[in-house]
């Protein structure tokens, strides 16, 4: 049996990985047999990992306006990183692996082999939450990491960074159709492969990935797939039938016109005519063939026409058939072409958002650098350093609002 490895990313939800909710998916009679492998507070991780850094990064910081007070709402509230990702992995689907099945319960040992090593493979990506979902319509694992970046010389030494953590763990972009995430994906899948094969499963394809989508955006795309793909195959059905209505008519045609040639022997009947006008010399029997012969006639001309017209009617449906089997595989490349323009999009918005952030930073260091200058050269030099202030025009680096927790989440599970 060929199976498909399947490896997402998203926007996550902790409270509904750990089932603090129940989504109308959830088969809440199998939830007992989900699988916790860690779980612990994000918080509580930060302080664990980054506070003795933090604590480095301030002590160098004279003013407070420069200093971090708290790196889990630094994290939030800003731009540049997210609080944690999230990758979701499966084997198979509803079909082939589902949940209850033998196949569903080999997917889920797999998964759990590929968890249990998931940390060791990667040792800058602190995970704090990992569950195996065996309550929905296939196994599937959620886990959820801090990426880690040690031995920084900007910021703190060691900071939240996605980018920095992969490339320690030796993962380089080699542009936007190999970044350091997909490299790094490509080798996760592959491991994942290489177990599901020591359990004798048959991989035939790798399933591709979809970036950050919310529950409800995940689950009005796969409405949408699923409705293309009931187009496509309602389309191949109907198209089908048409094929064989269209052999079915062909073999009555051949009937009625085989018909057509079977006709009565009138030659035998030799009517005459009485003095009166009536006829003789013709018996019941043969008058009972003519009226047999005319009705059957009429009822081939009849069924003939019927036949032409159904005939003609099929004929007229089989290319509307073929043009919305065409417009639905259209739909269909349009789906997953979007899917791969969102993944660039987003990649782009982060390296903008990454050189803003740097310039900011290097504007707020001149600032410092003038703000020392004012304090230690003498008085006659300081109208200098107000000129200079106003050529380089450094703006006031503002807090950005408040904002509600962020990171990645579940994504596709039709796969």
């Amino acid at each position: 049996m060929g199976v498909t490895i399947s490896g997402m990313t998203g926007r996550g939800s902790i409270r509904h990985n750990n089932r603090s909710f129940s989504a109308a998916n959830i088969d809440r009679s199998r939830t007992e047999l989900n699988v916790t492998f860690c779980q612990e507070d994000l918080k509580q991780v930060y302080h664990q990992v980054f506070d003795e850094a933090l604590a480095a990064y301030n002590a160098k910081k004279k003013k407070t306006r420069d200093k971090i007070p708290d790196y889990y709402e630094h994290i939030r509230q800003g731009k540049q990183e997210k609080l944690f990702h999230e990758v979701i992995f499966q084997i198979g689907n509803k079909d082939d692996c589902g949940c209850g099945s033998l196949d569903g319960d080999r997917a889920a040992a797999v998964l759990a082999e590929f968890a249990e090593s998931f940390q060791e493979r990667n040792p800058h990506l602190r995970v704090f939450n990992a569950v195996l979902h065996m309550d929905e319509a296939t196994p599937h694992i959620h886990i959820d990491f801090v990426p880690v970046a040690t031995e920084q010389t900007r910021g703190l030494q060691t900071r939240v960074s996605m980018k920095q953590a992969l490339k320690q763990q030796g993962f380089t972009s080699l542009g936007r159709n190999m970044t350091e995430w997909r490299a790094w994906m490509d080798r996760e899948k592959q491991t994942l492969v290489e177990l599901a094969q020591a359990h004798e499963f048959e991989i035939v394809s790798l399933g591709g990935g979809r970036k950050h989508m919310d529950l409800p955006e995940y689950r009005a795309a796969a409405q949408r797939l699923e409705a293309v793909q009931e187009q496509v195959i309602a389309a191949d059905q109907e198209l089908a039938d048409l094929e064989k209505k269209k052999k079915a008519l062909g073999g009555t045609v051949r009937a009625l016109k085989a018909a057509e040639k079977v006709q009565v022997r009138l030659d035998t009947i030799q009517p005459e005519k009485t003095l009166t006008g009536a006829v003789k010399g013709v018996t019941v029997e043969q008058v009972e063939q003519l009226k047999a012969a005319a009705l059957r006639g009429v009822q081939a001309e009849q069924r003939a026409k019927e036949v032409e017209a159904e005939n003609r009617r099929l004929q007229g449906m089989i290319p509307s058939t073929k043009e919305k089997l065409r417009e639905a595989q259209a739909q269909q490349r349009v789906e997953q072409e979007n899917r791969r323009l969102r993944v660039d999009n987003e990649y782009l918005q982060e390296q903008l958002e990454e050189e803003r952030s740097f310039s900011a930073r290097l504007l707020a260091g001149i600032d410092a650098a003038l703000d020392y200058l004012w304090e230690h050269l003498p008085e006659p030099l300081r109208p200098i350093i107000e000129k200079a202030r106003q050529l380089i025009s450094v703006p006031d680096i503002q807090r950005p609002e408040q904002k509600q927790e962020r990171g990645h989440s579940w994504g596709d599970m039709s796969l």
